[in-house]
């Protein structure tokens, strides 16, 4: 981002659970630069980052962001391959998710501040959507951006009657081309808020839009976007967003003190601000860490234990969920080649009136010069 004198945008890419790390940043700017959520012109985002910026314009907190996301990664431990389990339901998860904590008027306050980047199934074309009718079709534009292929499921879902995918696949940061958009991601790279990777890396890639670094940290971070891992693991990445956002703030002379802890870090040099840092998320946001460690450490024993066991019956259970899967596709299946045979017919149907027409028209024209 270049300058934010008259209106600013965010965008945030697609990451998964890398999410944690908005979380810091959200949190960051809510404390420190209110008046940059509140002043914001658009608010953009794929997959994940849609959903973070669903959070921001319908105001939720950011404790109770956290406390969304690590159930979900809990939920998804659980499970004997992860996320990847088909017993693992990410989407109906973020839709429960969604439809329990979203406001009322959702879609009022989305609509016109919310960009949703979606990717259209039949011509692989990228659309940002951006009013809302309600709030159950808001959670549908969300949910259509977070489908990512045979992660997520096989047959994609639809939005206002077209089959959409996640947005990153297509356009995975919206407007960050534009100067004057806050460009945020968790991975090392050129955004405006990202993590601060080693220096020497190997190369540099834009994946529609979005600039990373190809590093071993990087590689390990889309690893935990596709698997969740602890909520150690979390916390530390909620906590290097809160302090990228912070750096970003304080290199571009955004800071608002509003509190003596906050003049204590405007002193606080930038080299001194590395991973070993003592802590400095809010209470409200440590307490969820910290119970969902706790949670954590005293399943510990009984998740190992079943998940020994499920090792053992996996095939069949594989089977049985995968018999279940294909039953609930059928009819999705059936809908989706009644539309394309109902399409090809009324192709060919309209070629047929079109040869039929043109040969009249001839005629006409032929019978209007022999009279002249």
């Amino acid at each position: 981002m270049q300058e934010c004198d008259k209106e600013w945008n965010i965008s945030f890419a697609g990451c998964g659970f890398l999410m944690a790390y908005y979380c810091g940043v959200y949190c960051c700017l809510s404390e420190r630069a209110q008046f940059l959520l509140k002043g914001v012109t658009k608010i953009c985002g794929a997959s994940s980052g849609a959903l973070m910026g669903a959070v921001i314009a319908c105001q939720m907190s950011p404790a109770k962001c956290c406390e969304n996301l690590l159930e979900m990664s809990r939920e998804a431990r659980k499970c004997t391959l992860g996320a990847v389990h088909p017993s693992f339901s990410l989407l109906k998860i973020a839709r429960n998710f969604l439809s329990r904590d979203l406001p009322d008027d959702a879609h009022l306050l989305a609509s016109g501040r919310l960009y949703v980047s979606l990717t259209r199934v039949s011509d692989g074309k990228n659309v940002l959507v951006s009013e809302f009718d309600n709030k159950e079709d808001l959670i549908q534009a969300l949910i259509c951006s977070c489908f990512y292929p045979l992660y997520c499921g096989v047959i994609p879902p639809s939005y206002h009657g077209i089959r959409y995918v996640d947005g990153a696949l297509s356009d995975n940061m919206p407007f960050s081309s534009l100067r004057n958009t806050i460009t945020i991601s968790p991975f090392s790279g050129e955004s405006d808020i990202s993590p601060y990777g080693n220096p020497f890396y190997f190369h540099e890639i834009y994946y529609n839009n979005v600039s990373i670094h190809i590093s071993f940290i990087n590689a390990h971070r889309v690893v935990i976007a596709f698997f969740p891992p602890e909520p150690e693991v979390l916390a530390e990445m909620c906590q290097n967003g809160y302090k990228d956002a912070f750096l970003f703030l304080q290199e571009n002379k955004l800071l608002k003190p509003r509190s003596p802890l906050s003049e204590l870090w405007d002193h606080i040099p930038t080299s001194k601000m590395n991973g070993n840092s003592k802590s400095i998320l809010p209470e409200s946001i440590k307490k969820v860490f910290c119970k969902a460690s706790m949670m954590e450490n005293e399943d510990i024993f009984s998740m190992k234990l079943v998940s020994c066991v499920m090792w053992c019956i996996l095939p069949v259970e594989m089977a049985y969920i995968m018999l279940l899967r294909l039953a609930e596709w059928i009819p999705e299946m059936c809908k989706m080649t009644m539309g394309m045979i109902g399409g090809v017919w009324k192709k060919a149907f309209s070629s047929y009136l079109c040869t039929q027409k043109c040969p009249t028209l001839h005629q006409d024209s032929s019978s209007s010069k022999r009279t002249h």
